[in-house]
Order: C-alpha cells, then sequence, then structure tokens
C-alpha cells in the first residue's frame, strides 16, 4: 500500500483504503510479472512498407496506431465479453461483499465507456522471423521489409507513468482463445473480490456504520482499481485462436484522454501518436529483412539510410527466403 491514507480514495475510511492500495501493489506485480512473460530471448519482427521503415529509422520513433485499427476490430469486445461471464460467475458467490463487487462491476461496464476515459495505442510486432503470412499481411505482399528488433528493448523494469504519455511505452504477450483469457481475467477478478471480502469483514463494525453511500464509494474504488489496472490490460492482449499464427508482442501506450492532446496526429485517416525507442544504440536493430518481392536495389537504400543516420554499421541486412 502507498500511505495509511491515499487522497484518491478521499472519503473513505483508512481502514477501508487497504483494499483498493493491496489491490493495487498486487497488479504492479502481476503486470511486471506479465511483461516478464512477454520478454522474448530472440528478436522480435515489425513488417511494413518503406515509407514506415524510414520513418522509423530516421526519427526513432514508433508510430502507434489506436486500438479500433487492429487486424481484428472485434479484438477488445471478443476479451470483454469473456469477462462479463467471469464476473458473473464469481457473483453467484454466497459472500455478500463478493457478489456486491461484481455486481458494482457489471454496473460499471453497463454504464461508461473506456473510451471517453482512456485511449490506446499499439505497435505489433511478431516473433516469427521470416513468415510467409506476415509478410502477406503486414510486409506489402512481400514488398516491404521487417525489422527486427533486440529483446533488450523489451526489458521490463517499471510500470507507473511517466509525465508524457507517449512515453509510456508497455510491453504485452498477446494471448490466444478462450481458455487462456477466461484464465487471466478469472486470476483477476477472484483476487479482487477476495481482497475486497477480506476488508469488509475484517471491518464489519466499521462497514455497519458507514452508511450506503460510504459503502458503494468503497466498491467503486476497487471496481476502478481493476478496471484501470488490469481489465483494460487484459482486454488489449487478447485474441481469437484464429490469430494465433500471428505469435504477436505489442508495445502499448495508454492514458487518460487529456494526456494525448499534444501528441495525437493523423495518417490516412488513422490516429496514432509517435514512441521514442533508442534504435541506434549498438545491439538495438539486430537485422533488417527485405520483401522478396521488393526492388533489387532494396538492401542498398536500406544500407544508405542506416549509414545516412549514424546507425552501427554492422547491422545485417539481407533479402527474405520466405515465399510469399
Amino acid at each position: 500500500m502507498n500511505t495509511p491514507f491515499d487522497l484518491r480514495f478521499y472519503g473513505l475510511p483508512p481502514e477501508l483504503q487497504i483494499a483498493p492500495s493491496e489491490f493495487e501493489a498486487w497488479s504492479q506485480a502481476q503486470l511486471l510479472k506479465e511483461q516478464d512473460a512477454s520478454m522474448p530471448n530472440a528478436p522480435l519482427y515489425h513488417y511494413t512498407g518503406e515509407e514506415a521503415l524510414k520513418g522509423i529509422l530516421t526519427h526513432e520513433k514508433l508510430w502507434c496506431f489506436g486500438h479500433e485499427y487492429q487486424t481484428d476490430r472485434e479484438e477488445f469486445g471478443y476479451s470483454m465479453k469473456i469477462a462479463r461471464q467471469v464476473i458473473a460467475e464469481v457473483g453467484k458467490s454466497t459472500d455478500g461483499p463478493t457478489k456486491q463487487f461484481c455486481d458494482c462491476l457489471i454496473d460499471i461496464l453497463d454504464n461508461n465507456s473506456f473510451s471517453s476515459t482512456f485511449e490506446f495505442y499499439l505497435f505489433s510486432l511478431s516473433r516469427h522471423e521470416d513468415d510467409p503470412q506476415q509478410w502477406r499481411d503486414f510486409g506489402q505482399q512481400g514488398r516491404g521489409f521487417a525489422l527486427g528488433l533486440s529483446p533488450t528493448l523489451f526489458t521490463p523494469n517499471e510500470m507507473k507513468l511517466k509525465e508524457q504519455a507517449n512515453e509510456n511505452l508497455f510491453v504485452g504477450r498477446v494471448i490466444y482463445g478462450d481458455a487462456a483469457t477466461e484464465a487471466r481475467h478469472r486470476l483477476v477478478i477472484e483476487k479482487a473480490a477476495s481482497i475486497t471480502s477480506g476488508v469488509v469483514w475484517a471491518n464489519r463494525s466499521l462497514v455497519t456504520t458507514i452508511g450506503p453511500n460510504t459503502y458503494l464509494t468503497y466498491l467503486k474504488a476497487m471496481v476502478d482499481e481493476v478496471i484501470a489496472s488490469q481489465l483494460i490490460w487484459n482486454c488489449l492482449t487478447s485474441k481469437r485462436d484464429d490469430y494465433a499464427n500471428e505469435r504477436e508482442v505489442r508495445f502499448i501506450v495508454m492514458n487518460v484522454v487529456a494526456s494525448f492532446d499534444r501528441f495525437r496526429k493523423v495518417f490516412n485517416g488513422k490516429t496514432y501518436v509517435e514512441a521514442p525507442l533508442p534504435l541506434k544504440a549498438k545491439g538495438s536493430i539486430k537485422q533488417i529483412l527485405v520483401g522478396t518481392d521488393a526492388p533489387i536495389d532494396a538492401e542498398n537504400m536500406v544500407l544508405d539510410l542506416l549509414k545516412i543516420n549514424g546507425y552501427p554499421n554492422d547491422i545485417p541486412v539481407r533479402r527474405s527466403s520466405a515465399i510469399v
């Protein structure tokens, strides 16, 4: 927990503030664990076109596009539907505080829009080094490029938000399928419900005197922590089994809407933000693949681009062997 009396939970007795603070501490540890599990031991590849590659290498910035522009436009809703099922199941408990917590969570989900509060931007990579499907779907049918980034760029270190919204770049490995998605949601909901209930029963005499409005404030404080720190993250890193071959790992930039006012840009009708990444550091780029059907002089173009922009001179640039 942070302090004996956290101003974010103003209006709650200190005894009840223990619950959201305890869940926040668990959530921080859990998200770092997620990032640690997401850290690859081999390069990750971003398949893209020529202009995008030039922009990334020239400016050392990743173009992170809004979540609504992903290949599966329904992926957030897919994961949220499973989350709702889990909440409903946990809410069938005979334990009063557990049921009340789940009812409050469902009510907040039913009556609030995430898009009016939070914004999410993604930069997608694949664990596939030279994959025909990745070339077809994201590498301009084999005419583009694949930027291979070092695992050291994905080392988890912190989950606290930085002042500049576009610098909050977190790593998330996408999981696939109903079973894995349900298990991750269940872990969160059961943990939050357990903490909520435990604090209530440990302070039962206090709870009987605080009145319904304060008790509702307590439940909402827990719900807000769950949504902001876990539920959204889980929905941003879950997809159907149909997409499992992508083997996707994501850079995720997320914050409240107002924090992105200075950073939003538009390209081809799509909103994005630029996130800085130190690509010129030696070893950051492991190799660059040139698509099978890219122009014959594409390797030289890439080598010139690297040289002009001051990159190390030992970055391999080779032609793909994938049959697209």
